[in-house]
């Protein structure tokens, strides 16, 4: 399809306000000296080429195709055929909102004068003379309402000297708004002038005052009303609780959503009962909706349908009519609403699932850490066993007879918890003295330092815990020792004046990187400060204690387990 080629921008931006003022001397020579002449028709098709030319300026630079170009060229053909003055008023009331539409959109005080003063200019020429020649009026001192006529057209030469506006690409819905407001306002000075003149038998000039008061008086109540001190009902509330209401009762369905929010937590069952508020509104017919899980549907089709699509929900309104654009953007918004609302039922449903998956996965990660260490005490006796002299088969026996207890008695709590893991939290007591004794006798083959502060202490001691406890610190040394044999790994318990239990060993410092989320979160190491630590610290929160790294130096790396609650 062919179409009219815009006029180049940077030609506009240069020389915007001269073709402008072009347009409106053209307008006065056509209209003014020229009227009733036959060269005065042509003025008019030069005026209105002009003005095509001028026109980007509130158009956004369209390309024309060739339907629009011929009922462009056929909007100047009558105004030049018809060459009445009543027309001319017209189509300057047209040029005149068009161009106070321009000045309200632009923001450089400079440019707004500019284009102010065609503005002006277009107001004294419909007030001053074609209005009056319109309306048949006879005219006093006609040499004096000549020269001020013709006096008029400095305003278009001083355009010239201010900067062209720029060329915008789009026009806002706010700049076609104050074009309607003014022209409707220039219309209504005039007719309203004309009617004042006879309903009043006066003459033109106190018309145009009586009228113009009128108006004055009339934007003033309206304004005052549109938002009156020291009150909040006005008629922009109204206005606004209109437009948000039009054709759907927007309050009352937002209720609605937020009810059925709470009470449903299944995302598919709550966009059920969403969509059932729309089957009951006037003008609706019906509705499907379709998520990747589900589709639905409530209500009868019709042939006037609406669909809009947000994150995973895609929503088609069925109308008894046709739905008007404002109604279409009230739809849409909804959509986006349903949308959020259902994406955060399927992010809910997630995270539900996601606490049901951790809590599995850390109490099998405990219990599997648990039976690890288990594993670990009944290879070494194994080892102890294997590698026994018959000498040393009393001593043996002996070994044997401390330790089998005390493992098939943490293998049982291993059971129990495996049982009733809603029921894990360390409910079982021990005397610091006999676990100490305990603790001694576990290790007594892996060269550690023992210290406690009393010896026969009565305190007594969550038994889990510390057995949990000190199996991961211990372990977590011995498996540094492997490659730094000369380690020296001690084991402290003091008992006053709160419990406090700390592992030391002369090993590497751990990295900044395994620090910080060191109790936070599983980590994975070569060292083996994993994700024993992670459930060990989340053991101690649960009946008081806290477990942490004290001390993190090369040489010199301590963890802590003490109580924080009496």
């Amino acid at each position: 399809m062919n179409v009219m080629p815009p006029v180049p921008a940077k030609l506009l931006q240069r020389h915007g306000n001269r073709i402008l003022a072009l347009m409106l001397v053209l307008l006065h020579a056509a209209f003014v000296w020229g009227h009733g002449e036959p060269w005065g028709r042509f003025l008019i098709l030069a005026h209105y080429l002009v003005f095509l030319v001028w026109q980007p300026f509130f158009s956004g630079l369209q390309r024309l195709g060739n339907l629009r170009i011929l009922g462009v060229l056929a909007a100047g053909g009558v105004l030049m055929l018809l060459n009445s003055l009543l027309a001319a008023a017209f189509w300057t009331v047209l040029l005149a909102g068009l161009l106070a539409g321009v000045a309200m959109g632009l923001r450089s005080a400079r440019e707004r004068t500019g284009i102010w003063l065609g503005v002006l200019y277009l107001l004294l020429l419909l007030f001053l003379w074609l209005l009056p020649q319109g309306f048949g009026l006879a005219m006093r001192g006609a040499r004096q309402v000549t020269l001020w006529r013709d006096s008029m057209l400095i305003l278009p030469l001083i355009m010239v000297v201010f900067p062209s506006p720029e060329i915008r690409r789009h026009v806002g819905v706010v700049d076609l708004l104050y074009t309607l407001f003014f022209e409707l306002f220039i219309a209504v000075l005039a007719l309203g002038s004309y009617a004042a003149m006879r309903l009043m038998d006066t003459d033109y000039g106190h018309g145009v005052l009586m009228s113009l008061t009128t108006l004055a008086a009339s934007l003033l109540l309206i304004t005052w009303l549109w938002q009156p001190r020291g009150g909040d009902s006005s008629l922009r509330n109204l206005f606004s609780r209109y437009v948000l209401s039009l054709g759907l009762p927007l309050e009352e369905w937002l209720g609605d959503l937020s009810d059925a929010a709470e009470r449903v937590s299944d995302p598919e069952r709550f966009l059920r009962a969403a969509m059932l508020g729309f089957t009951s509104l006037p003008w609706s017919t019906g509705v499907t909706w379709k998520t990747p899980r589900s589709r639905d549907a409530l209500g009868e089709h019709s042939p006037h349908a609406e669909s809009f699509r947000h994150l995973d929900v895609e929503v088609t309104f069925f109308t008894d009519g046709p739905a008007n654009p404002a109604f279409s953007l009230h739809l849409r918004l909804l959509t986006e609403i349903i949308g959020y609302f259902y994406a955060a039922k399927r992010r809910e449903q997630e995270m539900q699932a996601n606490a049901y998956s951790q809590a599995v996965y850390e109490t099998g990660s405990r219990l599997t850490h648990d039976v690890k260490n288990l594993l670990q005490s009944l290879k070494a006796l194994c080892s102890a066993a294997e590698y026994s002299q018959p000498e040393q088969a009393a001593s043996l026996q002996t070994l044997m007879q401390r330790q089998l207890p005390q493992v098939a008695k943490r293998l049982e709590i291993t059971l129990d918890k495996l049982k009733a893991p809603a029921q894990s939290v360390d409910k079982k007591q021990i005397l610091a003295r006999e676990w100490w004794r305990n603790v001694k006798n576990r290790y007594a083959q892996e060269r550690l330092v023992f210290d406690i502060d009393d010896v026969d202490s009565a305190l007594w001691l969550p038994q889990e815990l510390f057995d949990s406890v000190a199996d991961n610190l211990v372990q977590n040394a011995l498996r540094k020792r492997v490659g730094e044999p000369e380690i020296r790994i001690r084991v402290a318990l003091a008992t006053h004046p709160l419990p406090t239990l700390t592992v030391c060993d002369t090993g590497h410092a751990a990295g900044e990187e395994v620090v910080g989320k060191l109790f936070q979160a599983p980590v994975t190491t070569h060292d083996g400060l994993g994700i024993g630590l992670y459930q060990a610290a989340k053991q101690a929160q649960e009946v008081g204690y806290r477990l942490e790294l004290s001390s993190n130096r090369e040489g010199y790396v301590c963890f802590t387990l003490w109580q924080e609650t009496l």
